[in-house]
């Protein structure tokens, strides 16, 4: 199965239907954080493990889609090991559990989300996982859908606006407005500084 271009205003589509398929009236409520973690487990009832899946960390996410087995990286061994993984479980790769990468670990678990959402067609029943597909231009197709879609579900398109606009009065530069938005979303400044670019607001 190929993969299938989705336009923006598709992908803006697919996240409003996710975020009211958690709640029906979460685009009318006062933005706040968009409660991810809620919405994987309960929402689409995955189960999210946190694991050391490199020894790098150049992978942070992997989102399985067939029971099977898959590596992880064993700090005790100092090595590479295999563990048993069961269908709809989203590896995290655990360096991304600290305070300061906490806007990094919610867009890792959307982005695998989004993997889930669009791409799960593509590789279940083939036991490959995402991150190990061997087609490059389909890949970077992948995670450009995957990237965007993730910020359309953490920063909905109405919701970020709306904040803006209210913090024109208070917000002097476009530092000023990233830092404000970022932390009324709880996403990194650099995902909020890309997301308001999206918009043509910066």
């Amino acid at each position: 199965m190929s993969v299938i271009y989705y336009r923006p205003q598709v992908l803006e589509t697919i996240a409003r239907q996710t975020l009211c398929k958690y709640d029906c009236g979460y685009l009318n409520q006062e933005p706040a954080a968009v409660p991810i973690e809620m919405i994987i487990e309960n929402t689409f009832q995955l189960t999210i493990e946190y694991q050391y899946l490199t020894n790098n960390a150049r992978e942070l996410g992997r989102m399985i889609y067939d029971s099977g087995i898959t590596t992880y990286y064993d700090q005790d061994l100092g090595d590479y090991a295999l563990m048993r993984v069961q269908a709809g479980t989203m590896l995290i790769d655990a360096s991304l559990l600290t305070n300061e990468l906490y806007g990094r670990l919610r867009f890792t678990l959307a982005h695998e989300l989004a993997h889930y959402i669009i791409h799960k067609g593509i590789f279940c029943g083939t036991g490959v996982a995402a991150a190990l597909y061997d087609n490059n231009a389909d890949e970077d197709m992948m995670e450009w859908q995957a990237n965007y879609l993730a910020r359309a579900m953490l920063m909905p398109n109405g919701q970020v606006k709306r904040c803006f606009y209210k913090s024109r009065s208070s917000c002097r530069c476009e530092s000023e407005f990233v830092k404000r938005l970022a932390s009324i979303f709880e996403v990194s400044k650099q995902a909020m500084k890309i997301r308001l670019k999206d918009f043509g607001l910066i």
